[in-house]
């Protein structure tokens, strides 16, 4: 008996398949397979099915009728079957839940492998695994499924998956369940319910397993071309700081000059020179860039709020792909990246901040931290960039990217850039251009910048004032 089916959960959603905001602890691909509630048939007649069978095999003894005596053993024999089989329960099957891929884009297939086996000797008429999954990934069905309802995948409601197996003795199955990766966040699969039967149909045995798996699934990534017409933010530009020396790359030692900082002293170099001399460093090829999100959406905006195609849900992925964008975007041109935003991300933090790094695959931990974000702020945003100061080194270029009127964080938008950093805002949503022009105003640098699609089917970002 083989059957796949997607039906409603009941009661609303429950412990698994649910999407969190931050991964497990631990990350297993062998799954912890303890059975943390077992249940069995407590009126499953195995006693008279054993009873009967040695009645009858006595009666067709004494009466000399072999038939009677051979359908006495027959039952009997049945009945003993059934209750080893009772007795082993669901000991001797395994099932083993993973992922193909852990982190995916969104909008990525995602292949759910689920391995069944069974480890006794004797055969397992039917088995069944039922799971709840999170209702952002959608199944990819057969083409034949709207042909034959009832034994193939419904795709009516995708809260419970079940499937299906007859295993024969030490047989092992592999099915593989294709879906679609629908929503950016991290998504949950934890405790799955497994039940068996006998070839009666009755249950022998009813486990609740607990196999955690963790699917993160990062923001879309769409092309930034139309920046490059006032690219700026790396390489050689004019500035109005000094040089911004690279601890990392060491020129040599210089005479000490009064005002140098004591950390800077080459004491080695000092002892045997004989006179006091400071460690000299090349400057900084490049500036660090730091993407500084303003994950706050303000519905109140009456030109967003009669935007009947737009939810503040809506916008809210619209942010995470531009910033996701700009990652990859920076990574591409060699850039030391980085991202800052007053957001929780399942920890006790209050800012989720990734430090600038040039390293490979920075753009996908950029990801998993915006595939972690809530849509709630944990602190005001104009205090989130005030405090950039602290997190990132002078020279730093600081990329806003905000959605809602930006007046009440120019002001420290002009402090660090009088401080030497550079700022740039990046304004998103109907307002973008009048929002652009106001920061323009008092002198900081903005572009209005929208996507050409929904965020769903978006391909790139379009600059719009």
């Amino acid at each position: 008996m083989l059957f796949r089916s997607i039906e409603p959960r009941p009661g609303g959603s429950g412990p698994t398949g649910a999407r969190a905001t931050e991964a497990p602890e631990s990350e297993r691909d062998e799954p912890d397979l303890e059975a943390a509630t077992i249940t069995r048939d407590a009126g499953d007649g195995r006693h008279a099915w054993i009873v009967g069978g040695v009645v009858l095999a006595l009666v067709g003894g004494a009466a000399a009728s072999y038939p009677i005596a051979a359908i006495g053993v027959v039952v009997a024999g049945l009945g003993m079957l059934r209750w080893i089989s009772v007795d082993r329960g669901l000991r001797g099957i395994t099932v083993i839940r993973r992922i193909e891929r852990e982190r995916v884009v969104c909008g990525d297939p995602v292949e759910l492998i689920l391995t069944v086996r069974n480890r006794d000797p004797l055969p397992v008429p039917w088995l069944r695994v039922d799971e709840s999954l999170p209702t952002e990934l959608e199944l990819v069905a057969p083409s034949e499924a709207a042909e034959f309802q009832g034994t193939s995948t419904r795709i009516a409601a995708r809260a419970e998956l079940r499937n299906g197996w007859t295993l024969a003795p030490y047989r092992r199955i592999t099915r593989r369940i294709r879906f679609v990766a629908g929503h950016r966040g991290v998504h949950r699969f934890d405790r799955i319910h497994v039940a068996a039967g006998d070839l009666f149909g009755r249950t022998i045995g009813t486990e609740d397993r607990s196999i955690p798996v963790t699917l993160v699934v990062r923001p879309r990534i769409v092309a930034t071309t139309a920046l490059d017409a006032r690219h700026d933010w790396i390489g050689e530009r004019p500035t109005r700081t000094g040089r911004i020396d690279d601890p990392s790359r060491f020129a040599g030692v210089r005479p000490y000059i009064a005002g140098d900082p004591v950390r800077r002293l080459h004491w080695r170099a000092t002892a045997r020179l004989g006179q006091p001399v400071v460690k000299r460093f090349d400057p900084a090829r490049e500036r660090d860039v730091v993407i500084v999100l303003d994950i706050e959406t303000r519905a109140d905006d009456w030109r967003w709020a009669n935007d009947g195609r737009r939810t503040e849900e809506d916008q809210f992925e619209e942010l995470c792909i531009v910033a996701a964008s700009l990652a990859r975007r920076f990574e591409a041109d060699g850039a030391a990246c980085g991202l800052a935003t007053a957001s929780f991300t399942g920890s006790a933090r209050r800012i989720a901040f990734a430090a600038p790094s040039a390293a490979a695959g920075q753009s996908g931990r950029i990801g998993d931290v915006l595939a972690r974000l809530g849509s709630s702020p944990s602190a005001p945003f104009p205090a989130l960039l005030g405090g950039m100061a602290r997190l990132t080194r002078p020279g730093t270029q600081l990329v806003v990217v905000t959605a809602r009127d930006p007046r009440p964080c120019l002001a420290a938008a002009r402090q660090l850039a009088r401080s030497g950093f550079g700022v740039e805002l990046l304004t998103l949503g109907p307002a973008g251009p009048e929002h652009a022009r106001q920061s323009r105003r008092v002198g900081i640098p903005a572009r209005a910048v929208r996507l050409d699609a929904t965020w769903r089917t978006s391909r790139a970002l379009e600059l719009v004032g």
